[in-house]
């Protein structure tokens, strides 16, 4: 039987860690016109990227998947972004056989070059 590689304890505490940092990001944006913000939650997301590098996760092996997520994630507005972000990762490695119907459709949708 697979085990997934994300526990619900790991995912309950990156959620709330992740919340906590979307909330400091929110109040840095709201103080320094939206620019610290975004260097809160882009350096933070490198700290996760590092993580999912340590336990394996496919969702984000590739330089390209690392920002495909949260440029997905970043479309719905008023969100917690890395939240949000952290979520859709971890959900698509605990569940590879979606993670397996969206790679279909996207090369469905962007070709690959011969």
């Amino acid at each position: 039987m697979d085990q997934p590689k994300f526990s619900l304890v790991e995912i309950i505490l990156g959620t709330l860690f992740s919340i906590l940092i979307d909330i400091l990001a929110a109040i840095a944006d709201f103080f320094t016109i939206g620019i610290l913000g975004f260097f809160i939650q882009a350096f933070t997301w490198l700290v996760f990227t590092f993580w999912f590098t340590i336990k394996g996760v496919k969702v984000t092996a590739s330089l390209a998947k690392r920002f495909i997520i949260p440029m997905a994630v970043q479309i719905v507005p008023l969100i917690p972004t890395l939240a949000a972000t952290f979520l859709v990762t971890t959900y698509l490695e605990n569940h590879p056989e979606k993670l397996g119907a969206l790679q279909q459709k996207t090369k469905k949708i962007i070709p690959k070059k011969s």
